[in-house]
């Protein structure tokens, strides 16, 4: 009688196309817009309703954000995002209000993910 083993992929549920050592991907529900996610623990989340173009368009950006965490220019709680773009520069703490992200100082915000914030234009540049 025999059995076949199943890979680490579907034996953990990470996409392993996208996925790279150290850094597992896994589809998800994301919220409509979402493309992808990078999280604190190392793990990217994906949505499971965008095309295999996007999903794979988008995973540089978050791969550049989990280095951005490792180097601890940036890190986030369930509160706020610290950003802090170079060694030399104050850190800056933005407050998380719903699913926008508000400068204290300005008052002005926009959605997460938004293009405008450094962190994000840093991670799509790179």
């Amino acid at each position: 009688m025999g059995f076949k083993l199943k890979s680490k992929a579907d034996l953990f549920g990470y996409d392993e196309e996208l996925s790279e050592f150290g850094k597992p991907v896994f589809e998800k529900n994301l919220d409509p817009g979402v493309i992808a996610e990078a999280n604190i623990d190392g793990t990217i989340f994906i949505s499971k309703h965008a095309s295999r173009a996007e999903q794979k368009g988008s995973i540089a950006e978050e791969h550049e954000h989990l280095n951005q965490f490792k180097r601890n220019e940036l890190h986030y709680d369930n509160n706020s995002v610290t950003w802090k773009k170079d060694t030399k520069s104050p850190s800056r703490v933005y407050e998380r209000v719903g699913n926008m992200i508000v400068d204290p100082k300005t008052g002005k915000g926009a959605k997460e993910g938004a293009h405008g914030f450094e962190w994000e234009n840093k991670a799509k540049n790179t």
